[in-house]
């Protein structure tokens, strides 16, 4: 299995390509209040709910919520709709991204100078598992029209990226070294 890696800088493509140290970003590295490039707003947001959380506000609060269940409620006299297991919250990791699409008008639209592209994803991820201290997940990210979310759920709007993505529960900035032969550099723009 590969992907395609943007990169921001050319130079960056040369650890991928003849191994080196990499860093790998906390998701809240790319919370912004407006959604463009690689940024959005709900990066890190777990909304796991049958009903949007945020919509009960200001008669209900409800922040940094798992499992939490509303039935048969009521507000000045109206139906609130019945909430079952519901989450709502925030969750830091690290996050590689990657491309399921070698295209030129989405490097751009990320702000990306070259593309690289990485074999063996799953070799890629043990050896960083191992440096971590986690194991990672990764897994294509869905799109949706809707308020749910997570790190492989995210809005319509972010569709375009065609992103694929590697994920670890762990809560700071980190720096790994690849051996070489991961990358191939494909293009620069």
């Amino acid at each position: 299995m590969f992907k395609y890696l943007y990169l921001t800088e050319l130079e960056w493509a040369d650890s991928w390509v003849n191994g080196g140290d990499i860093p790998i970003s906390l998701a809240s590295t790319y919370l912004h209040e407006t959604r463009g490039g690689v940024f959005t707003p709900d990066e890190n947001l777990i909304h796991d709910s049958q009903v949007d959380i945020k919509s009960l506000s200001p008669a209900i609060s409800i922040k940094n919520v798992k499992g939490f269940s509303m039935t048969n409620c009521y507000i000045n006299g109206s139906r609130v709709p019945d909430i079952i297991n519901a989450s709502y919250y925030e969750e830091d990791g690290l996050i590689l991204s990657f491309c399921n699409n070698l295209n030129e008008s989405i490097a751009l639209k990320l702000g990306k100078k070259c593309c690289v592209k990485i074999s063996n994803l799953r070799k890629l991820r043990k050896i960083i598992d191992k440096q971590v201290g986690v194991k990672g997940i990764m897994g294509e990210c869905k799109y949706t029209e809707d308020h749910n979310r997570s790190h492989f759920l995210k809005s319509n709007e972010d569709s375009w990226q065609h992103e694929y993505r590697m994920f670890w529960r762990h809560t700071e900035n980190q720096v790994v070294t690849i051996p070489k032969g991961f990358g191939k550099l494909v293009t620069s723009y």
